[in-house]
């Protein structure tokens, strides 16, 4: 289930530190202006990628905030490039220091043309991994399922690069080039993701330093090219040069998960297309067909975040949400189960976030179940896990035939408004106190643009739309148009939705309804219905060996075994 709510780490680190706002145009400044600035004082002259350090000094740099510290950012010239050496690697090291949590770290790696034009590299943590190549005038950005492409022409246009929170990153984008007094126009790509910015700085002198003030709310100030130190005051976050040597860990990246049948098992598997609709992506999946003559009872299975493959792996980062162990087990316990990467996942088109979106997509979905050769058509069970519990409830209001039961695992019982909001607020509980009243003030903010359709942060929009029709659905009105019986099960160590709140809402909008009803509570399981002796958080999600409780399964199959019977 999608968790979107203010995490902390945007809240401490800004300006330098995050993408800038973005901007449509890609024009390089006006010629009256480059005009203007080639008159200015030449304040540093630039240097090449190979005279910019010496081969493996480091450059290190401390974030403190509000008196303590919060980060530290290593940089460092590895050297030219045996195979091509005029081509020049650089490393970064980052380590961000969240109160209450393990250090999260991260690397990176650039190559960069004599010129000092990116030609290709990486931005890597244990849970992510970004990797990027130049070809001819575009940028291709990959996290190993995705591809985003991006102009990159710095001959044309003056541009920079800059990932999260390296801060070698803008020193190499200042000391490369000549710095003249005036103002600096530069279009600027995140190599941590995102569309491409303008960056714009007011390049002054002062007291033997150069300063540059810029549009992220800096102030730089460089000594013969380097960087000394950097502040933002809307954040009171300070910058500054450190003496320490290069970090002795490592970072290997991601898990990549993989998906096997589990020994012994005796269902077959085939490929299907999911046909597009006129609004709606091509999806792909897979059936999983039970062994001996049919017809057969069937399953469509509908995920969570709306953002997984059909196995249940999602990320970055790489999280396996368990979903494969459940319709295995429906599979072999003699059920035709359709799974389908979501829109944007595995082998399935991309398409916009859309809540609208994604009931059609579970739509098209059940008519592919249903013509498969093997399926009983009036025998139909539907599952859905969080949000995608939201999703089934409102296909089977629309076309309830042959549909004799539903499954709602660990879904939202209350309109999602008030479920979001909690979920905001129990973010904003672990942030330092300090920071509390004014991310509270700019969640409230975001929560009326997205109500009334209004402008978001930049980090919202692809979440707007799907927002804002998630606020519009009722739950409980929903199960007035249904006829088959309902399952809720429930894990009470539940971080994402209220383990009491939201299935108790659930059952009794089920009995409101007149319909059968089973509530089914699970005393140590969290949201992916995993054990957690202790107390669930995201990380744990992470952990790998966790896997779906076998009673809970062994529950589900049960009952759906019984809503089938022909």
């Amino acid at each position: 289930m999608r968790r979107i709510a203010i995490t902390g780490l945007g809240l401490l680190l800004s300006a330098c530190l995050t993408p800038p706002p973005s901007v449509e145009s890609t024009q390089a400044p006006e010629v009256g202006a480059v005009a203007a600035a080639q008159e200015a004082a030449v304040l540093w002259a630039g240097v090449s990628p190979a005279a910019a350090y010496p081969a493996g000094q480091t450059r290190a740099f401390e974030f403190v905030q509000s008196g303590r510290r919060i980060g530290r950012s290593w940089g460092r010239y590895v050297g030219p490039l045996e195979e091509q050496p005029t081509h020049h690697r650089f490393e970064t090291r980052i380590e961000l220091e969240l109160p209450g949590r393990a250090p999260l770290r991260s690397s990176g790696e650039l190559i960069l043309d004599e010129q000092g034009a990116l030609v290709r590299g990486f931005e890597r943590s244990d849970a992510a991994e970004l990797t990027f190549v130049r070809e001819d005038d575009t940028l291709r950005i990959s996290d190993g399922q995705t591809e985003q492409e991006v102009g990159y022409d710095p001959q044309t246009v003056p541009t920079g690069v800059m990932a999260h929170s390296a801060i070698l990153h803008e020193e190499l984008l200042l000391r490369l080039r000549p710095l003249q007094a005036g103002t600096l126009e530069l279009r600027l790509l995140s190599l941590s993701g995102g569309i491409p910015a303008q960056w714009s700085g007011e390049v002054r002198q002062a007291q033997g330093a150069v300063i540059v003030e810029t549009n992220l709310g800096e102030r730089i100030t460089l000594r013969d090219g380097f960087i000394e130190s950097i502040f933002v005051s809307a954040s009171e976050l300070s910058i500054e040069t450190v003496a320490e040597p290069w970090p002795t860990w490592e970072i290997r990246g991601p898990t990549r998960l993989t998906y096997a049948k589990p020994p012994g098992a005796t269902f077959s598997r085939r490929d299907v297309e999911i046909p597009g609709s006129k609004d709606g992506p091509t999806l792909a999946g897979e059936v999983l067909v039970p062994r001996g003559e049919g017809p057969h009872p069937a399953v469509l299975w509908v995920g969570s975040t709306g953002r997984e493959d059909r196995y249940g792996f999602a990320g970055p980062p790489p999280v396996d949400l368990g979903a494969h162990e459940i319709t295995d087990a429906l599979a072999q316990a003699g059920f035709v189960v359709l799974r389908f990467d979501e829109r944007g996942r595995g082998e399935s088109e991309p398409g916009p976030l859309s809540f609208v979106g994604q009931v059609d997509d579970a739509k098209r979905a059940f008519g592919m179940l249903l013509v498969q050769p093997e399926v009983d058509p009036d025998r139909v069970v539907l599952v859905g896990h969080g949000e995608g519990g939201l999703r089934q409830l409102t296909l089977a209001a629309n076309m309830p035939q042959g549909i004799v039961g539903i499954a709602l695992l660990a879904t939202p019982g209350r309109p999602y408004r008030e479920v979001f909001l909690e979920q905001a607020a129990a973010a904003l509980a672990e942030l330092p106190p300090e920071l509390r009243a004014g991310a509270a003030t700019q969640q409230q903010k975001m929560v009326e643009a997205v109500e009334g359709g209004g402008a978001v942060p930049p980090e919202l929009e692809g979440e707007a739309q799907w927002l804002r029709e998630m606020f519009a659905v009722r739950p409980a009105k929903l199960f007035g148009r249904l006829s088959a019986p309902v399952f809720v099960a429930q894990g009470d160590k539940d971080f994402e939705v209220d383990p009491d709140a939201d299935p108790i809402a659930l059952r009794r909008a089920a009995k409101k309804a007149k319909l059968q009803v089973e509530l089914r509570r699970y005393r140590d399981l969290d949201h992916l219905f995993k054990r957690e002796p202790g107390r669930s958080m995201p990380s744990r999600y992470l952990e790998p060996g966790r896997h779906v409780d076998a009673a809970f399964i062994e529950d589900l199959v049960a009952w759906a075994k019984a809503q089938a019977k022909p």
